[in-house]
C-alpha cells in the first residue's frame, strides 16, 4: 500500500488511523521521524484502500468470541436443544 501511495508505511498507518475518524497520537523524539508523522497528513487513501487496510488489518476473534461463532457451543450450552430457544442476540441459533 505504502508503494501504491508513494508514502512510507508509517505514514500510510497514520492516514488510515485517521482516515477512520481517529486522531492518531504521534510521539517522536527526534525531528526525522517527527517530520514523517506529519507528511502523513498529505497521504490520501481511496475508500477501497482503506476497506483493504480493514481487511488486512483486522483483528481475529478471541476467547470467548470465536467459540460463540461455533455451532457444537450452541448446542452443548441448550443441551442439544438449541433450536427451542429464542433469543434477541444475533449470535444465537434461530
Amino acid at each position: 500500500m505504502a508503494n501504491e501511495v508513494g508514502a512510507t508505511p508509517g505514514e500510510v498507518a497514520i492516514a488510515w488511523v485517521a482516515a477512520k475518524g481517529s486522531l492518531p497520537i504521534i510521539g517522536p523524539r527526534k525531528v526525522a521521524p517527527l517530520e514523517s508523522n506529519l507528511a502523513s497528513i498529505k497521504v490520501a487513501l481511496s475508500v477501497e484502500q482503506i476497506a483493504r487496510l480493514d481487511e488486512v488489518g483486522a483483528v481475529a476473534p478471541i476467547f470467548p468470541h470465536a467459540m460463540l461463532d461455533v455451532p457444537e457451543t450452541w448446542q452443548g450450552y441448550a443441551g442439544g436443544r438449541a433450536e427451542q430457544f429464542v433469543c434477541p442476540s444475533s449470535r444465537w441459533p434461530d
